[in-house]
């Protein structure tokens, strides 16, 4: 930040200390020290954890820091964390579940005073946001006086401004930015064992795959093994409001830890009861969903990131389900392929024609190996022919790609004994845009084309939804699954199907000789 926005930032922080200095102060109340003990001790326990917070930083207090009394999530959630010093907690709560609050100075200061935190590290978006995380935390550590009275001053050296400061008792807290170095991080004897990585999710970055990789790594790999020998605790506050970006990669890398732990709340049911009652009630839960359009309630409040598509539009992809008695009266399998494992996305798709629907039955869309496209191909077509099917098979193919891949393809299907090559297209000499968005804008609009409901929520799936949704005219995103698709769909087209101007969207299945392949 600049000077004149840390000076406000500064005087903002010292104004706020005092009102919470005097307002505590006024609140306290005359006790015997044995009674101090034991409602110390009482709160100290980790099943009375909202009690803790209620007292010091709630509803019981004059400056709250909630305006509804604790949920029962608050309380579950700690007692996992307070239970496993090696918890890695994913905390995808909805905007507004008091997130940063609990875990940032509520689930800190009760890990502190249970000896179960000697360095608590602090990560935001940036260094400002980590600094104020700080800010937060510190405050009340120094100028609560229901907390001084009952656990002793607390602040020794140092200040958020800065980026840390110490207690009295000898924990550390440090704010940092998650770009900023976290290899190495101690406090004399004491290395971290508590982080909060405080919603640190970006939607723009998330289309950076190397730089939500690199982000990856220093949670997964700097932040993880700068922890100290006895505990290293931790907590992702932030809600799910991007695929494919930081949290899926920090899940994925962690999906065989033992420890890993996810706690998702969303701000109500499928009924629109509210998950936090104390809160909110089933008309206000209501008035929320309507102040915002329904793909940011959907990421903002539903842990469901589905964008808004820029052509093709979400509540065109269909899935539905397969009739148990189908007959196929076509089917074809398209691929767009790329010559490299970290270039283009290499994409397949196969569709089958039944009683005038198109139905997306299988699905291929990864950043991967040449060979890894290839298994799955031959795998899926031997599955296909132990059914009694032969889809037609296609690739999307310059001169050039079919001296390469013809070669590759007769020595995968020599490799799984399965001798079904995919023809070389070479017919494509519209652009690539236009097409795509003539064709698939008539069958997803009109419910022509439709989805297998066994691919919903699938890796390849979601991959492929997410380059339909981002597809537009010039875009640099990926879009190997449109163009797979859509090839595949005008093969369809005039192989199967009669699309005169009467029908417009609407198959029918004729006779049609297969020349113009």
């Amino acid at each position: 930040m600049t000077k004149s926005e840390l000076k406000a930032a500064v005087e903002d922080f010292n104004r706020r200390c005092k009102f919470i200095k005097e307002a505590t102060y006024n609140s306290l109340f005359a006790e015997t020290t044995a009674q101090q003990e034991a409602r110390i001790k009482h709160l100290l326990k980790p099943e009375n954890y909202t009690a803790f917070f209620d007292y010091y930083y709630g509803m019981n207090t004059p400056i709250p820091l909630a305006d509804a009394p604790c949920a029962d999530f608050h309380l579950n959630s700690y007692q996992e964390v307070f239970a496993n010093p090696w918890i890695v907690q994913f905390r995808k709560w909805f905007r507004g579940a008091a997130k940063s609050i609990h875990t940032n100075v509520g689930n800190f200061t009760h890990l502190k005073e249970n000896q179960e935190l000697s360095f608590g590290l602090l990560i935001g978006q940036n260094e400002d946001h980590g600094k104020r995380l700080l800010a937060d935390l510190q405050g009340h550590l120094i100028a609560n006086e229901r907390y001084i009275k009952d656990f002793g001053l607390q602040h020794s050296y140092g200040n958020w401004a800065d980026g840390n400061f110490e207690c009295k008792d000898g924990s550390f807290f440090k704010g940092l930015g998650i770009d900023q170095p976290f290899r190495g991080l101690r406090n004399g004897a004491n290395r971290v064992d508590a982080v909060s990585l405080d919603d640190v999710e970006d939607r723009k970055i998330a289309k950076n795959k190397t730089r939500v990789k690199e982000r990856v790594e220093k949670i997964t790999g700097d932040v993880v093994k700068a922890f100290g020998k006895h505990r290293g605790r931790l907590i992702i506050p932030n809600n799910y409001i991007v695929k494919n970006g930081l949290l899926d990669g920090i899940e994925n890398e962690m999906k065989n830890n033992p420890n890993l732990r996810i706690s998702k709340v969303n701000l109500s049911d499928a009924e629109g009861n509210p998950t936090w009652k104390e809160r909110f009630t089933k008309k206000e839960v209501e008035a929320i969903n309507n102040r915002t359009d329904y793909f940011t309630s959907q990421r903002e409040d539903y842990n469901n990131p589905i964008e808004k598509g820029k052509r093709f539009k979400a509540e065109w992809i269909r899935f539905k389900k397969i009739p148990d008695t189908v007959v196929w009266e076509s089917l074809i399998c398209y691929w767009d392929l790329s010559y490299t494992t970290e270039g283009d996305y290499k994409a397949g798709v196969v569709i089958g024609v039944y009683k005038n629907q198109m139905y997306v039955i299988d699905v291929f869309c990864r950043r991967c190996d040449i060979s890894e496209a290839m298994t799955w191909h031959y795998e899926t077509m031997k599955r296909y022919a132990k059914q009694g099917l032969k889809p037609v098979c296609y690739y999307d193919a310059t001169a050039a790609q079919k001296a390469v891949y013809n070669p590759i393809f007769i020595q995968y299907a020599s490799i799984h004994q399965f001798y079904e090559i995919p023809m070389p297209d070479l017919s494509q000499n519209v652009d690539k845009h236009l097409r795509i968005d003539a064709t698939l804008t008539n069958v997803l609009f009109n419910g022509t084309l439709v989805f297998n409901t066994d691919l919903k929520e699938t890796a390849d799936m979601e991959a492929g939804v997410l380059q339909l949704l981002s597809f537009e005219k010039g875009t640099k995103d990926p879009d190997d699954f449109p163009d797979a698709l859509e090839n595949a769909v005008r093969k369809i087209q005039v192989y199967a199907m009669d699309m005169g101007e009467e029908s417009w969207g609407t198959p029918h299945i004729v006779q049609r000789k297969r020349s113009g392949f």
